[in-house]
């Protein structure tokens, strides 16, 4: 980082400020001369806001009374976080040692049905605190432990149903924790047990043994990978971790089929079922995010999304994240609502607000031209 973007982003988190030097040139891996430089730039500044205008397009972050006079610091609300730059990526892919392509030649004819496998907040990086009310532990290990529960959960199925027409992976969002400590919305400091190289390279190499594996046992006869990038913890970051898969997949994974959805509602289309995804909170601009369970405001959001895209003839299905619970309603004619739980589980937060949320994540089989929909929740603790 330069001293010009350690001050943008001193300037965009004002929290920081309160900050030793060394604690930061830590976090953000600079020099602490640099940070040094920086910090009494932006204190200095913060003394005597310039007046900001309406076509800046700057919220208002926060304000306060500094002894003196009152003190404002705001945000550009289309500011994208700072990249991992591309020698960052560079690293990644020479920690690869040469890419392999994997291309599966099982002639076994597939089933007429489709396996989906519901994940969503992996939160990549998050720790848990000492003082935290259930003594739980997160680290990149455990992660890497209950993503392997999952691939175990895909061949137990495979074995019992044979080879599966379709596989969906599906990643409903807050893949990574945040980015510099921090939500990608800002303003929010999150406890930490990686930094953002760490957390890009655990991402990156646990989905890569994940899909090789997936390729290597012959699951399905296609394969999607399918990520919402739009969400309240990742957002950006999370854009960028999953679109250097993609990059590294187009080469090394052929068939398979990417989709990385920016928009806060997308979709994906199962013989005569579509099924709507979204986190549930979106990096920007919805704050409040959708319910645990359905009302009628959310139908009616839902529905205006299925008439947009002339969706009207399928059965519906909303599948969601961010509540880091697991809540199916079917108590709406029109629709099935799933609250998809997390990977992570619980953070301290979560905890103290509401309970010890268990780790998981959901399979649904959907069988061809049927009303058969078996579903199931896999415990990952």
């Amino acid at each position: 980082m330069t001293i010009d973007e350690i001050k943008e982003f001193l300037r965009s988190r004002p929290g920081y400020l309160k900050s030793g030097a060394g604690k930061l040139a830590s976090l953000l891996e600079v020099d602490i001369h640099d940070i040094k430089k920086a910090l009494k730039i932006v204190r200095k500044e913060l003394k005597h806001p310039k007046e900001k205008s309406v076509e800046e397009n700057l919220v208002l972050r926060s304000r306060w009374y500094n002894g003196k006079e009152w003190c404002e610091s705001y945000r550009n609300v289309d500011l994208d976080p700072r990249p991992l730059d591309k020698e960052d990526w560079k690293e990644i892919f020479k920690e690869i040692g040469g890419i392999k392509s994997i291309v599966s030649i099982d002639n076994t004819p597939p089933n007429d049905k489709t396996l989906v496998v519901w994940t969503s907040d992996k939160h990549i990086g998050a720790h848990i605190p000492d003082d935290a009310l259930y003594k739980k532990q997160y680290n990149k290990h455990i992660f890497h432990e209950r993503m392997k529960k999952v691939l175990l959960e895909i061949e137990r199925l495979h074995s019992t149903n044979g080879k599966f027409e379709h596989l969906i992976i599906a990643d409903l969002g807050d893949s990574l924790d945040g980015y510099n400590a921090q939500t990608t919305r800002g303003g929010h400091d999150l406890p930490q047990n990686l930094n953002n190289k760490e957390a890009a390279r655990v991402h990156f190499f646990t989905h890569k043994w994940f899909i090789d594996s997936l390729l290597l046992n012959n699951i399905a006869e296609k394969i999607t990978v399918l990520n919402v990038c739009n969400d309240n913890h990742s957002g950006d970051f999370g854009w960028q971790a999953n679109f250097g898969l993609k990059q590294y997949g187009t080469l090394a994974w052929p068939n398979i089929v990417f989709v990385n959805q920016e928009e806060f509602l997308g979709h994906v289309i199962v013989y005569d079922r579509v099924y709507i995804t979204t986190h549930g909170k979106d990096k920007k601009n919805k704050f409040k995010g959708l319910p645990l369970r359905v009302n009628a405001e959310i139908e009616s959001f839902i529905f205006d999304y299925i008439n947009d895209r002339n969706l009207q003839s399928y059965k519906a299905h909303v599948r969601k994240g961010d509540l880091h619970m697991n809540d199916l309603d079917c108590s709406r004619l029109k629709m099935s609502y799933w609250n998809v739980g997390s990977i992570f589980g619980a953070s301290d937060w979560i905890m103290d607000n509401f309970s010890y949320t268990r780790p998981s994540c959901v399979f649904e089989i959907i069988e061809k031209e049927t009303n058969n929909l078996e579903s199931k929740i896999i415990w990952l603790d």
